[in-house]
């Protein structure tokens, strides 16, 4: 059986995985909080794309049995990026615990409602607003690894997007986005700028 988007499920599975082992070894010599949600985000990212591809007909085929598994822990890093956002802006602890458990229960109706899209429509909001944050931390800081990041976020929303036209495509986007942060968080382009 073909499984059009395997590849780079498993790809960005394992670039993830190698960046939020990077970056925990980082935190734990520079105790950096930012260092620690971006560790966080990638590790679960990587758990994420790990079950799904596992999941896949290449390896165990039970998609059709583990979406709501799926939906769940895909909703880890989503949550992790929104904290993200909302420690940046410095929004108070209540609004925080707030806006993410509104962020928690609407991913759990789209579990229910699903022809509603509102998981879509709440992690579009969550990625493109990172995305933002990024491009402009990049703007104001020359900071390549943030920009490097959000052209990853960028290259798996479309991605996502695409995803009911192709899940070939899809795959492939997901490489893209693996390839990027794998050269970003390489230190490569650090020598260049």
């Amino acid at each position: 059986m073909a499984c059009d988007e395997c590849l780079g499920l498993i790809v960005i599975s394992a670039v993830s995985f190698i960046i939020g082992f990077i970056l925990i070894n980082r935190f734990l010599d520079q105790k950096n909080k930012f260092t620690l949600y971006m560790a966080s985000f990638f590790i679960t990212a990587a758990i994420g794309w790990l079950v799904w591809f596992l999941s896949t007909e290449w390896v165990f085929d039970v998609f059709e049995s583990m979406v709501t598994l799926l939906v769940l822990i895909g909703l880890i890093p989503q949550l992790i990026l929104l904290f993200f956002i909302l420690a940046f802006l410095d929004v108070s602890i209540y609004l925080r615990i707030l806006l993410i458990g509104l962020a928690t229960i609407f991913s759990i109706i789209h579990l229910f409602v699903p022809e509603l899209r509102i998981l879509t429509i709440v992690s579009t909001i969550i990625i493109s607003l990172n995305i933002i944050l990024f491009i402009i931390n990049w703007r104001r800081n020359d900071d390549i690894k943030s920009l490097g990041f959000a052209i990853g976020l960028m290259l798996i929303l479309v991605g996502e997007a695409l995803i009911s036209v192709s899940h070939l495509i899809h795959g492939i986007f997901l490489i893209l986005a693996a390839v990027d942060w794998a050269i970003t968080y390489s230190g490569v382009l650090e020598k260049f700028s």
